[in-house]
């Protein structure tokens, strides 16, 4: 296993910790399951972004919305990073929700936006990486090498933090990265990723107390950096429309606007559209067909996905 894929191991099984995406499992996996069919494909499993509302939407039926949807916005999240991962087995890219314990340091510090001496983080409930195609990163991290640390500790076990931080200092100005945020709420939350990303995609302020970046890691030495905004959305009866104040908020991301249903031409792209426009250099035979290659996997080396 690379080093990529153990991100992705840990980020999924932290996703089957968390009380609201568990619970909401048994339901999902069964309408997940119908989707994809016998035999699975990449095409099925892709297409679940044209109905990934519908089956978060499963979980609000009698006698479940209590229990389950009280935390809809972080189950929301959760099901938005188990599909991102899922269609991106096999390649250098990774989604992981917010874990200080698995993302690297440098990011979290390029990140950070600092009123004066107080650092504010953005409210980035996913955030995704995309690792250079060097051999650190393909390889089997029992055979990383590096003679200026220790990759495994005296029990043997893989000291994942302090390699992942020295890697991505080291190849700072290769990685890209994005910050995912998500919303069941459409109409209430689209100022926010607006907002954060003029902040990111500023070149400076007047007021020289705001600041972007710690430790001088900055966003701006990556190879890419964007900012994306993917809802549901919970209101089933608004008639989104270009002209709707709430998509004018949102359509310009640098990193897009997407929702769990069919892509709508300006008004928000489908999720399933998210990989081609943030996630084009993570593989050299695309997405499509590393997710075909590795899905006779999904029983095995990427049994943690439970389907």
């Amino acid at each position: 296993m690379n080093i990529v894929e153990h991100i992705r191991k840990e980020s999924i099984s932290n996703l089957f910790r968390m009380g609201t995406f568990n619970s909401a499992w048994p339901i999902w996996q069964p309408v997940i399951n119908t989707h994809i069919g016998t035999p699975k494909s990449a095409t099925n499993i892709l297409q679940l972004g044209d109905s990934l509302a519908s089956i978060f939407q499963t979980t609000a039926s009698a006698g479940r919305s209590q229990s389950i949807l009280s935390g809809g916005g972080a189950a929301w999240e959760g099901l938005v990073c188990w599909y991102l991962n899922l269609c991106l087995i096999g390649t250098r890219s990774v989604v992981i929700k917010q874990d200080r314990k698995l993302i690297p340091q440098p990011l979290r510090d390029a990140f950070t936006v600092n009123y004066g001496n107080v650092p504010s983080n953005t409210e980035s409930d996913l955030v995704g990486i995309t690792f250079p195609d060097i051999p650190e990163y393909n390889a089997d991290y029992n055979l990383i090498a590096l003679p200026e640390l220790r990759t495994f500790n005296a029990k043997g076990s893989f000291r994942y933090l302090p390699v992942v931080n020295h890697l991505c200092d080291r190849d700072f100005n290769q990685l890209e990265a994005y910050i995912i945020q998500c919303k069941t709420n459409w109409n209430d939350n689209a100022q926010i990723p607006m907002l954060w990303d003029m902040i990111y995609a500023s070149n400076g302020f007047s007021n020289t107390t705001i600041t972007v970046g710690a430790n001088n890691y900055q966003i701006s030495a990556l190879k890419r950096f964007a900012y994306a905004f993917v809802t549901m959305p919970s209101n089933t009866k608004a008639n989104y429309k270009h002209s709707s104040m709430a998509v004018k908020r949102v359509i310009n991301l640098s990193g897009g606007n997407y929702w769990g249903k069919t892509t709508v031409p300006s008004v928000a792209a489908s999720i399933k559209d998210f990989f081609q426009r943030n996630c084009a250099n993570s593989t050299t035979i695309g997405i499509r067909t590393s997710l075909q290659n590795n899905i006779q996997l999904l029983d095995t080396d990427f049994s943690y996905f439970r389907l």
